[in-house]
């Protein structure tokens, strides 16, 4: 081997190994950049004239496993829909109480019934139908707050569709964007390699909303397709259409585009999760959304209607009080209103006291003992009207309509069957949860381990680079040391 080419030979190994720690370097420097892969250098042997002529850096490359992305992809949007159910549930049961709660709407049926019954042993005491107005407000109180929940559930799960809508175009524009980027570069450089990065990251964010398989295109570009089979990116974008509601009646409905709410399309092809269309998404954060606003929620504030409707019928029946005239309603109204069995969607919202024994709007406590249409008051120990009442609260009825129950249930029974049914589907979608994320966290960490950044072995590769940079810098120095000594013969 000439000088010349031993010379030409140390410099090329120079050069990579400063590419190489160039690399390892950004790697340790990313270790916990979101987004980030491993890189690694890719060297190829450098000839001149068909002969050896050291070493040359040819790129950068990724280290990534398509396949494993995409299952962990397609495991972290599960526990995205999951978690979204998981929290609704979660939160409506613990607005509703369980049946064993100091609080909670059942604590609130016993409260007026026991009120009721001390009542019925005390009928001439002030303090005692005091005490029937405060538990019968309470009872309205909290089925009033319950179905307002129920909305605001539906109203932030619509809004929430709204702005998944607008991050998914926005990624997906800026994922076109950086196609083009990538096609004007070398698929093997660093600047390549970063802009994969990017785009990475944006469709994984694009995923945790819509489950998305990414399909390779040309000069290292990708395009996107719904699991379902609609394209999101094909060479362009094609954007994701949803008009959020201004507000959420009571009774509102998507109904497959035939109701008052609004759902995803790309085109005409309908994705709208939880309908009958082919393309429906079925998991993700959107899936999630979509659940609470049209199912959970809407089931939830059907039951509380059904216990509401439930209250007032009871209450309304005119051998209970044959001071009221007939038709008129009992202790529960609908809005000062007598129950319409037509008109049950949204009556936990419209549910009120009757102004005859609500002293702020005129009426007299004494009337829960004397009736609701008593004009003076009654003998104060006759205890006859209030003893009605009680045994209307107690006995055993037909299932209130709507509220998933069946069979014969008292007032208390009835609430406490809404309180279990809900208080189940919170621990089933706990369950689902708990599987969900331990599945998206093997996954993760399974793709962590293969394309992730190890500071340790990234450590010892440097080591290894400075001695092969000391081993080539003293090839350099021993050919200078040999062409001065040749110099001076």
């Amino acid at each position: 081997m000439t000088l010349s080419r031993a010379l030409s030979n140390a410099y090329s190994g120079l050069a990579t190994a400063s590419f190489r720690a160039d690399i390892a370097s950004n790697n340790v420097a990313n270790a916990n950049t979101p987004g980030y892969v491993r890189r690694t250098a890719l060297l190829a042997e450098n000839t001149v004239g068909g002969l050896g002529a050291g070493v040359r850096a040819i790129g950068v490359a990724r280290s990534q496993d398509v396949a494993l992305s995409a299952e962990r992809r397609q495991a972290e949007a599960s526990a995205g829909r999951a978690d979204v159910i998981s929290r609704a549930y979660t939160e409506l049961n613990r607005a509703l109480g369980e049946p064993d709660d100091a609080t909670g709407l059942f604590a609130s049926y016993q409260g007026f019934e026991t009120a009721m019954r001390e009542l019925s042993l005390t009928p001439e005491s002030a303090a005692l139908q005091n005490g029937l107005f405060t538990s019968t407000n309470q009872l309205v109180t909290q089925l009033n707050d319950l179905s307002s929940l129920g909305q605001r559930q539906r109203v932030e799960a619509d809004t929430a569709i709204a702005k998944a809508v607008t991050t998914i175009n926005s990624n997906l524009n800026e994922i076109e964007q950086i196609n083009g980027d990538i096609a004007g570069l070398n698929e093997q450089s660093g600047e390549a390699a970063a802009l994969e990065d990017r785009r990475q990251l944006l469709v994984d964010q694009i995923s945790q909303f819509i489950p998305v398989k990414q399909i390779p295109g040309n000069q290292g570009t990708i395009n996107l397709i719904t699991n379902e089979g609609v394209f999101l990116l094909s060479g362009r974008v094609r954007e994701i259409s949803f008009s959020p509601a201004v507000s959420i009646p009571p009774g509102a409905t998507y109904d497959d585009g035939a109701g008052s709410l609004s759902g995803l399309s790309v085109g005409n092809q309908n994705i709208t999760p939880g309908s009958s269309s082919t393309f429906a998404g079925q998991s993700g954060l959107m899936a999630g959304f979509f659940s609470v606003r049209d199912a959970s929620a809407p089931e939830f504030l059907d039951q509380i209607d059904a216990l509401a409707a439930d209250l007032i019928s009871r209450f309304s029946d005119d051998a209970l009080d044959p001071t009221k005239t007939p038709g008129d309603p009992g202790i529960f109204t609908d809005n000062g209103n007598a129950l319409d069995p037509l008109n049950i969607t949204g009556l936990a919202s419209r549910l009120k006291i009757n102004a005859a024994v609500d002293p702020a709007q005129g009426g007299l406590l004494s009337r829960f003992r004397d009736g609701l249409g008593a004009t003076v008051e009654g003998p104060s120990g006759d205890a006859s009207i209030i003893g009605n009442f009680l045994d209307a609260f107690t006995a055993r009825q037909t299932a209130p309509a709507g509220s998933g129950l069946t069979g014969f249930l008292s007032s208390i029974e009835s609430v406490a069957g809404v309180t279990s049914l809900v208080g189940d589907k919170r621990v089933r979608s706990d369950a689902v949860l708990s599987s969900a994320i331990a599945r998206a966290e093997i996954l993760s960490d399974a793709e962590l381990a293969k394309t992730g950044v190890d500071t340790d072995q990234e450590l010892q590769s440097l080591l290894l680079i400075e001695q092969a940079y000391a081993a080539n810098a003293r090839v350099v120095q021993t050919v200078s040391d040999m062409i001065n000594r040749l110099l001076q013969i």
